[in-house]
């Protein structure tokens, strides 16, 4: 076999003429690929199974949060069956506003076992669009009450600073006409006076 010795190699020294240095790069090149396949199965064994922890946590999270709605649920049932047990005549308006108002503190202490608590505003605090949703409005008896709650119809529910339902307000607004109108005497003159 004869030697070219056109060409220098790195350190200056003749390279022969179909010399193994290709065949050595693609060697290496191949075992190099070999090992990136491997760490890329071996991350990918890793993602899929962090990926079934955190569904598998997810599930029992879930489950967790149902559990204790379901709890309450069933408490508020029994309350209602122990108190229509307990009927035996016709209820009066005060003994039927006490028993309403008795099951809707028990499905709010319910909504408030999963994180979330009632907040009623008060009549005459400013009206807030974050936390009241207006469902009807009312003549403000001054004009200072502008633009305040009225009335609550409906509590609202927040988790922390998430407020998950607003409350339903009347919002009093304060209209002059309507204040100068109701001020304004009538004189009728009535025949045969």
């Amino acid at each position: 076999m004869t030697e070219r010795t056109g060409s220098t190699g790195s350190t200056g020294d003749a390279v022969p003429e179909g010399s193994s240095e290709p065949a050595a790069l693609a060697a290496e090149l191949a075992a190099a690929l070999g090992r990136q396949q491997e760490l890329a199965r071996s991350r990918e064994e890793i993602v899929t199974r962090l990926h079934d922890e955190v569904e598998r946590l997810r599930r029992g999270e879930v489950e967790a949060a149902l559990d204790l709605v379901r709890q309450s649920m069933i408490r508020l049932h029994d309350q209602i069956q122990r108190q229509a047990e307990h009927v035996s005549e016709p209820l009066g308006v005060d003994e039927l506003r006490a028993l309403l108002g008795a099951l809707a503190d028990e499905a709010a202490d319910a909504v408030a076992r999963t994180g979330a608590e009632r907040y009623r505003p008060e009549p005459g605090e400013e009206f807030d669009r974050a936390l009241h949703r207006p469902v009807a409005r009312s003549a403000a008896p001054a004009p200072e009450a502008d633009g305040t709650v009225a009335a609550v119809r409906t509590a609202g529910f927040a988790r922390g600073e998430r407020v998950i339902r607003k409350a339903d307000v009347v919002v009093a607004r304060w209209e002059p006409q309507a204040s100068v109108e109701a001020d304004v005497e009538v004189d009728v003159e009535v025949e045969g006076a």
